[in-house]
């Protein structure tokens, strides 16, 4: 199943923030927690290219969540423009059964008069379902000055959300984008999902269907990531950058491979330095080069996301 929107340049993402735990741990460390032998731990440093990743054990989810938040709150003088507060993660359970977690971030955040839910449905790759809803909502609501806040950030609570079989391991990070309709910012010109229900045991899958997942990984991603740039009107060449999530570089490689990428036209410095942070790894990217000034204004970018279940997703946006 594929749902594809059309270039429809007036969702603007006015601002991106990110946060990470000041604590890092790298592969080897973390490797006898998580029951990995010397050779998984080899794999994924040398071919799957992660080394560092963040982890807070003392941190609690609101105060992982909340950081980028507060950031961006702080640069918006009427807070009751914001509406809408989109909470996106992978897991579907992150707080106990007597705690709503958007509703406590609404709370925390003094965003009191603003709609507060989660979107889980795509898995990691949900931030990019969270921007298509959120454009959707405030076309609905009629509002030119309305404004939706989008947060992810997620901490893997066991072993088996926390290491994909030998692909990723999931560390800790947060990021928060404020959308809103027309204005300055990064525009998005077009968005497309694909889902493929074969995969749905997501973290369960074994067997003859994990070994398709794997083997058609690449393919249905590259799918989609033409029919975002369809839908755009663009070709690969007019691309500045590539925006990718962080499973890892190897899986990368191969789809820079097939596609006839260079790879210095994909951004994977943080996969090394963050490893996989569930949905909010297009977000680390976008705010870390920004952070560094290297957003071309007026350059097109390419950003992706993959959920387990299985979602391919991809969004093109324009700066």
């Amino acid at each position: 199943m594929t749902s594809l929107a059309p270039t429809r340049p007036d969702v603007v993402l006015r601002q991106v923030a990110a946060f990470a735990p000041e604590r890092s741990v790298t592969v080897e460390e973390i490797a006898a927690g998580l029951g990995l032998n010397r050779y998984q731990t080899r794999l994924f440093r040398r071919i799957r290219g992660l080394n560092r990743m963040r982890s807070d054990p003392d941190l609690g989810l609101l105060d992982l969540v909340c950081p980028p938040a507060d950031a961006l709150l702080a640069t918006v003088a009427e807070r009751d423009r914001i509406r809408y507060l989109i909470f996106a993660h992978t897991a579907q359970d992150l707080t106990p059964t007597t705690m709503i977690a958007a509703d406590a971030l609404r709370e925390r955040l003094g965003l009191t008069g603003a709609e507060a839910f989660a979107v889980t449905q795509h898995a990691c790759a949900s931030g990019l379902l969270a921007v298509e809803v959120a454009g959707e909502l405030l076309r609905a609501d009629g509002d030119p000055t309305a404004l939706a806040l989008v947060l992810t950030g997620e901490q893997p609570f066991t072993r088996a959300v926390q290491v994909l079989w030998n692909t990723s391991i999931i560390g800790e990070a947060s990021s928060a984008c404020l959308v809103g309709l027309g204005g300055e910012g990064t525009r998005v010109l077009s968005y497309a999902a694909r889902t493929v229900g074969e995969f749905f045991d997501g973290y369960q899958l074994t067997g003859e269907a994990l070994h398709r997942f794997g083997s058609t990984y690449h393919t249905h991603l590259i799918a989609v990531i033409r029919e975002a740039l369809d839908a755009a009107g663009l070709e690969l060449d007019d691309l500045t950058l590539v925006i990718p999530h962080n499973v890892n570089i190897s899986s990368w490689v191969t789809i820079c491979a097939t596609l006839g990428l260079a790879r210095d036209r994909v951004f994977l410095d943080n996969v090394g330095e963050f490893s996989h942070c569930s949905c909010t790894d297009p977000f680390l990217n976008l705010a870390t080069l920004a952070r560094r000034g290297a957003l071309v204004a007026g350059g097109r970018y390419l950003v992706t996301a993959v959920g387990l279940g299985a979602t391919y997703s991809a969004m093109v946006v324009e700066c």
